[in-house]
């Protein structure tokens, strides 16, 4: 990270600004989407692995109650794995409950780090009011790679969701 030169009296924060319409109905599209290929795809993926770890044992499986066993292990990692994308949809869903709640912020500001991580998320780094505060927002591939390292921009975002609804220039 090159040192930037950053004037912490141009940067605004307007924090709690409503939610419009279109944008409670995207959050309300988000919520519904979240579940809607997880159990067919949890189901696949157990059979795939209950059949390969079945190709492997199958001398040992003798008895029926080791069927019953087997069947069992694949019910429970079956279960194990739904809690998990049900306890992660629950954070989603506490996080979208006070995006609604408490509205979005609009932050002027300048772009103090670009990062790409290895899944293909982009995130900004802007400057915050202060030397030490960071806003950290992951945004689109296009709008990242369209702003560079200490250009000015106006990020309109979803403080709780992490999620930027719109970027623009200053």
């Amino acid at each position: 990270m090159t040192n930037i030169p950053i004037d912490y009296l141009q940067i605004v924060l307007q924090e709690n600004i409503p939610l419009s319409d279109e944008e409670i109905a995207h959050i309300d599209k988000q919520r519904r989407e979240f579940f809607k290929n997880t159990t067919g795809i949890l189901m696949a993926g157990t059979l795939l692995i209950m059949a390969i770890a079945y190709y492997f044992i199958q001398n040992e499986l003798i008895n029926f109650r080791y069927y019953v066993l087997f069947v069992f292990a694949g019910f429970a990692m079956f279960s194990f794995f739904y809690l998990i994308v049900w306890l992660t949809f629950r954070n989603f869903k506490k996080n979208w409950e006070k995006d609604i709640r408490h509205g979005k912020n609009k932050l002027s500001s300048v772009i103090i780090s670009r990062h790409k991580t290895e899944n293909d998320e982009y995130m900004l780094t802007f400057a915050g009011r202060h030397k030490g505060e960071k806003f950290r927002i992951p945004v689109k591939k296009a709008d990242y790679y369209r702003y560079e390292t200490g250009a000015k921009a106006r990020v309109t975002y979803l403080k709780y969701s992490k999620e930027a609804l719109e970027l623009s220039n200053l």
